[in-house]
Formats: C-alpha cells, structure tokens, sequence
C-alpha cells in the first residue's frame, strides 16, 4: 500500500529532528547531573561536518528483524560513510525512522540491547531515542534523558566517557580499556575524576574477577 510512504512528511521529520537537536541535545539541562549540554559532541559535530542524517523507512509492518537489520545495518554504514577530514571522536550517524508507528517503539529499545555488544566490539556506541524511551541520564537516574519527537537511532564512535556505560559488563568494560587504558595509566590529567573513579573501580572489579 503506497500510502504508507507517501505519507510520511520527510521535510516536516527532519525539522523536528533539527529542531529537536538545536533545542534539546545542544542545551544544558536542570535535571541531567552535570553541567553542560544534553550532548557535549552535537554542536562541534555539525560544526565539523561530522554529523551524518539519513532516513529509513519501515513500512506498514515493522518488526523486530527489520529493526534490528537497519541498526546492524547502520554499523556497517558508519565506516563507509565519506566522512569530511577532522577528529574522528566526532563522528556519528543519525538513523531516522519517522514512520515507526508509537506502538512499535519498543522494537528500537530491543534493538539496542541485543545489538551493543556487536557496536562495542566494533568500538562503537549506539542509543535509541523515541517519544517513550525511559533510557535514563548516566548521572541522574531520576532522569528520561533520550526523549525524541520522532525515532531514531543514534551510532557514534565509542569516547572516553563512555565507561559509564560499558563498566558494569566484563567484556565491554575490555573493549573500551583497550581504547582508551593508556590514557588512564599515563595520566588522568584532563579526565573528570568520575570517569577515573568508575575506570579504576571497574578495573579492579573485573581483573578480581579473572
């Protein structure tokens, strides 16, 4: 049924999605822990030309296969993407669904956690983002910080920051050591002590573990 695209206002999609990353993801916000915008990387991004947008469509019946498919997908994509010459930390890929109906929005949190495992082997980090996403805020737990007028799916490279997402499971937190170990061991100048406090405690956690 073509209705099902033609439909789809794909102008009026992205400038909610513009709308949304200017007004929200660029800004600070009360509740999130820490100062600071939403996200730190989405302004010097686009100011980079690091920020890529693309559509995907799911049609009239989305399922969980298809979901997961345009993610795993979407890894594949990111280094294929020509990106412009610049910091590499800064790159990320904006997966839009706008014709996931609100019924079917759980498919994208599905998605996510059966496909991290493969984006962080990869050294990447995905997360979903959608009008019901209960995600909470790495600092505030209190916090549904991945609200999103309309569904997307966020791939980016993996940051240092990013252990506060990846301590907690053995083979994730060994992912990111190997990124980004030496930069504790040399020196934590620089490094906000949270993240240090996490590493270590992680570090020893896992290593006790062995």
């Amino acid at each position: 049924m073509l209705t099902d695209v033609l439909s789809v206002d794909l102008a009026k999609a992205l400038e909610a999605v513009e709308g949304w990353l200017s007004d929200y993801i660029r800004q600070p916000h009360s509740e999130l822990g820490r100062s600071g915008p939403v996200c730190p990387f989405v302004a010097p991004a686009q100011r980079a030309g690091a920020l890529e947008v693309r559509v995907r469509l799911v049609g009239p019946t989305p399922s969980q296969t298809l979901i997961d498919e345009i993610v795993r997908c979407g890894l594949d994509e990111f280094s294929e993407v020509g990106w412009k010459d610049g910091n590499p930390n800064l790159r990320s890929l904006l997966l839009v669904l706008p014709d996931l109906p609100p019924e079917h929005l759980h498919l994208l949190d599905a998605a996510h956690t059966a496909l991290k495992p493969e984006s962080v082997r990869r050294g990447l980090m995905i997360a979903q983002f959608h009008e019901q996403c209960r995600e909470k805020a790495a600092r505030n737990p209190e916090f549904e910080v991945s609200y999103a007028p309309v569904p997307m799916m966020a791939v980016r490279s993996m940051a240092i920051h990013d252990v506060l997402f990846l301590a907690d499971r053995r083979e994730w937190f060994e992912e990111y050591a190997k990124r980004f170990g030496a930069r504790y061991r040399s020196s934590t100048r620089g490094i906000d002590p949270v993240l240090t406090e996490m590493y270590e405690r992680a570090r020893a956690t896992h290593e006790s573990g062995s």
